[in-house]
């Protein structure tokens, strides 16, 4: 106390200043160390929040513990499930039979990537083996022992505990490998976390941990607070679509830039990762809540995608956050949801975007007031006039892959009520193709968007009587499915009308037609 006494009195005396700090106030280097990658947090840059979230030790405690809980949960019913088939079948039929294992290797479906069977390497009970904690009768507990010998008679055949899939050409992410070293599958996105309205209440219990996490971490200056959405199934995610793996991702998002995106109408503010791989969109409080229900249809649908092979032309996003903070220095605050999504037109040379909606309403953008190099997002009705002169032309197989894609996901959309879509397309003039992509899927209809629907279809703003950019769902999907197959026009090739008289052909045809209709009657 004496030596801080003498040193206070010694500086209050005389003319010492004290060195400035080197780095300015909105940057933040004195932040607790990070697990994975090193990062430094900047007030004006909000990905760099989202990046030192993921990489930060705390993080990684709390996604081991989801990921834990979720894999004890679902072990957990798995014996429960088995309990159950053991109890139903009381008559002396063995399910433990020794072809089991061969009947599971059968029914695994298509393959992409590698699909390996992991043999059990562990030593911890297997959830056909759970023993019942009950008294039975002597008789019981012999018929009991012979069937616990007849399993082990065909251990070989049973010692199958899970399928691991790897997409083929991704190296796995030596980053995350003491998280995804358990028994769960990759490709297996819906593990048991609560939805929305099974959220338990604060101070009540549940056996399903929430999937979301929430990290607050700060410096001598500034408090920061970051909510990750989803973030085991995001996680998972990005480990099948990403290549770099969850450090390259990490990376990508230490710095960003301002972005003013074109063709948007909705106000919301964008920024763009400093090496062009990613863009991060401001949300809704509404757009939040309806990711919120809409989110675990999201990671099913995409797994199914993956896993059968099915083209989706959806722009996939990649994570969900809220973030925040204030910095008593600057006095500088920010609290905002924002989610982050590939970029479609990475290291492309686009010449000319549009955003379609298959509207003819207010969709045209005037082209003579562009001001040099300024990039415009032309519209539906842009198009149509453009391709008078210049049509969008596409080879037969590419216009039908294009379609089975937007017909799949158009019926993924509608069937969660998401409304509102565009299809993003670029045109890339180094290698002649068309760079597409669904976005702005996350919009479901709400009363605020029937309540739009209604007052633009009475005409009181304008429109010349033209149907309203915004109608129901189902409508939405016809009108968008429609239009989108109007808009690309095939142009035939050598290929085009070989074997067109086989029955073979004939036959697959009527199939397909009979299926189309008994969707078209399935979702009308």
């Amino acid at each position: 106390q004496d030596l801080k006494g003498a040193t206070r009195r010694w500086l209050s005396n005389s003319s010492f200043t004290p060195l400035p700090l080197p780095f300015d106030a909105s940057e933040h280097h004195t932040l607790p160390l990070c697990e994975k990658v090193p990062i430094t947090v900047y007030d004006y840059e909000p990905s760099s929040i989202v990046s030192y979230t993921l990489s930060s030790s705390d993080y990684l405690c709390r996604l081991r513990e989801i990921h834990n809980a979720n894999r004890m949960n679902a072990q957990a019913n798995n014996a429960s499930g088995s309990h159950q088939g053991r109890s139903r079948n009381k008559s002396g039929e063995n399910l433990l039979a020794p072809g089991l294992g061969t009947d599971l290797a059968g029914e695994s479906g298509k393959k992409t990537g590698v699909l390996s069977f992991l043999r059990g390497g562990s030593r911890e009970t297997s959830p056909h083996s759970v023993s019942q904690s009950v008294a039975v009768p002597q008789q019981q507990q012999q018929q009991q022992q012979q069937q616990q010998q007849q399993h082990s008679a065909g251990k070989k055949f049973l010692s199958l505990d899970t399928v691991r899939y790897w997409p083929s050409g991704n190296s796995r992410d030596s980053g995350t490998a003491n998280i995804e070293s358990g028994d769960d599958s990759l490709l297996c996105m819906d593990d048991p976390s609560p939805s929305p309205e099974e959220k338990p209440k604060i101070g009540g219990s549940s056996s399903a941990p929430s999937p979301h996490i929430e990290m607050q971490f700060s410096d001598s200056t500034a408090k920061f607070y970051c909510r990750v959405y989803f973030a085991d199934q995001f996680r998972k995610l990005r480990k099948l679509l990403l290549p770099g793996g969850e450090n390259r991702f990490i990376r990508s998002l230490s710095r960003c830039k301002p972005w003013e995106a074109k063709g948007g109408k909705s106000g919301s503010s964008f920024s763009k990762t400093d090496d062009d791989r990613f863009i991060l969109k401001q949300m809704s409080n509404m757009e939040v809540d309806s990711f919120e229900k809409f989110g675990p249809q999201y990671f099913q649908y995409l797994k199914t995608c993956l896993a059968e092979e099915q083209p989706t032309a959806l722009a996939k996003i990649l994570g969900v956050y809220r973030i925040g903070f204030r910095n008593s220095q600057t006095n500088h605050a920010l609290r905002q949801d924002v989610l982050v999504m590939e970029n479609l037109f990475y290291n492309r040379r686009i010449s000319q975007k549009f955003d379609l909606k298959g509207s003819m309403r207010n969709r045209m953008v005037n082209t003579s007031s562009k001001r040099g190099e300024e990039e415009l997002v032309l519209l539906d009705e842009n198009l149509l006039k453009y391709s008078v002169e210049s049509p969008l032309y596409m080879r037969p197989h590419s216009k039908h892959v294009l379609r089975s894609a937007i017909s799949s996901d158009s019926t993924f959309l509608s069937q969660n009520l998401v409304m509102d879509y565009s299809l993003l397309v670029g045109v890339d003039d180094a290698t002649q193709e068309l760079v597409v992509g669904i976005i702005d899927y996350i919009r479901t209809f709400t009363w605020d968007k029937k309540l739009e629907m209604v007052v633009k279809s009475s005409g009181i703003l304008g429109g010349q009587g033209k149907m309203p950019t915004v109608v129901s769902p189902q409508l939405y999907k016809s009108r968008f499915l429609e239009a989108m197959d109007r808009y690309f026009l095939h142009v035939p090739d050598h290929w085009m009308g070989l074997g067109r008289d086989s029955p073979v052909r004939s036959s697959k045809l009527e199939q397909l037609e009979q299926k189309d209709l008994k969707k078209q009657m399935a979702y009308s």
